[in-house]
């Protein structure tokens, strides 16, 4: 069982407002569950999988104002305040916004834990030197468009469009996506 729990720590006012509209847009996502409220500025759930993880994970990264605890545990053990995976994700969030914190409750995995962090937190660096043009062009092909058609969405050549993602550092987010996708999935089949 794979859980996330996340503290907004952006600089928005209303903050309820902001952490409810997220909570539900982020329901969306495929393979991720209903989100718990907690209070003001906590929200958390359970996914399917590593990739809704994975996810999850990278949208909250790219907002940037969200301290992340991702939890991975055994669906079996029993706590009485709800499962292991979610108790782990909230033990594990931090304060700082765009951190990302793991905890991989099952034997023999304090690597899994540190290792998936150091994923996220090369993940979250790529994120936050982004442009705003360079998350347009991502944005689009992350959604399934090849180059050409992002180009021409965007009005640019496909040339413009190879060096915004090069300079966005596409190449660097698909590589640690690959990475923190086979962490998370190792960590969750070792349980």
């Amino acid at each position: 069982m794979i859980a996330v729990h996340a503290k907004y720590r952006g600089r928005e006012k209303r903050r309820a407002d902001v952490v409810e509209r997220s909570a539900r847009a982020l329901e969306a996502l495929p393979g991720v569950g209903e989100f718990e409220i907690l209070g003001v500025e906590d929200i958390r759930t359970q996914v399917a999988d590593a990739e809704a993880a994975l996810t999850l994970v990278m949208a909250l990264l790219s907002d940037g104002g969200w301290a992340i605890g991702l939890g991975i545990a055994d669906v079996t053990e029993d706590i009485s305040d709800g499962d292991a995976a979610t108790q782990a994700a909230t033990n594990a969030v931090g304060t700082r916004p765009g951190q990302v914190r793991v905890a991989v409750e099952t034997p023999g995995a304090s690597t899994d834990a540190a290792d998936i962090a150091a994923a996220f937190a090369l993940l979250a660096h790529v994120l936050h030197k982004r442009t705003y043009e360079g998350r347009e062009a991502t944005s689009l092909v992350r959604r399934g468009m090849n180059q050409n058609e992002a180009a021409a969405a965007l009005g640019i050549s496909k040339q413009a469009m190879s060096q915004r993602l090069q300079a966005a550092g596409w190449p660097a987010e698909q590589a640690g996506w690959q990475l923190a996708l086979h962490l998370i999935t190792r960590a969750e089949a070792a349980r």
